[in-house]
């Protein structure tokens, strides 16, 4: 009986952070398939990863830019998406693609972050990054698993949640 309510639980625990945002709800990642309009962002502490609607896609530390997509005036309405291929694409209102990662590969699970060090990393491996992290600052190590699933760990600071198919590994603390 036990075991029965702990797995309903856990069950519950994961559809509620699989749930839609709020407006006022605010989130470190993307998972594949899942887009930030304009407007909308990524937050982490004091950065923002946003997509502006001059289309620019820009890493911001408290309001500095530290990094951009370059794309700045070359559409309207634009959104950004992490494709199911790992390729992290910037479309513009008529869905034709102005910025790729140029990161696609095999359908599989794939995971953008942005992490407490400021960097911005696409994982399933890590096959993308805006290389925007402090310096001495700890990795974060995903593991892929026969059953489809993607496990992460790293540093404490660095930890996310289970999220659908994603789920915490537990390390040394």
């Amino acid at each position: 009986m036990a075991f029965f309510i702990k797995t309903l639980l856990l069950c519950f625990a994961s559809l509620t952070l699989l749930a839609a945002p709020s407006s006022g709800q605010l989130f470190n990642h993307l998972l594949d398939g899942e887009r930030l309009g304009t407007g909308q962002a990524l937050t982490q502490g004091g950065f923002a990863f946003v997509i502006q609607s001059d289309c620019n896609l820009v890493l911001y530390e408290f309001g500095n830019p530290l990094w951009a997509s370059g794309t700045n005036g070359q559409g309207l309405g634009c959104y950004v998406t992490l494709q199911s291929d790992g390729n992290l694409v910037i479309y513009d209102h008529s869905n034709k693609a102005i910025w790729a990662s140029n990161t696609n590969g095999e359908t599989g699970n794939y995971l953008l972050i942005l992490q407490k060090d400021r960097n911005v990393v696409i994982y399933s491996l890590p096959i993308w990054a805006t290389g925007t992290n402090t310096v001495g600052s700890a990795g974060v190590v995903i593991a892929g698993a026969r059953n489809g699933t993607v496990g992460v760990t790293g540093a404490e600071q660095n930890k996310v949640r289970e999220m659908g198919k994603i789920v915490e590994v537990e390390g040394d603390e």
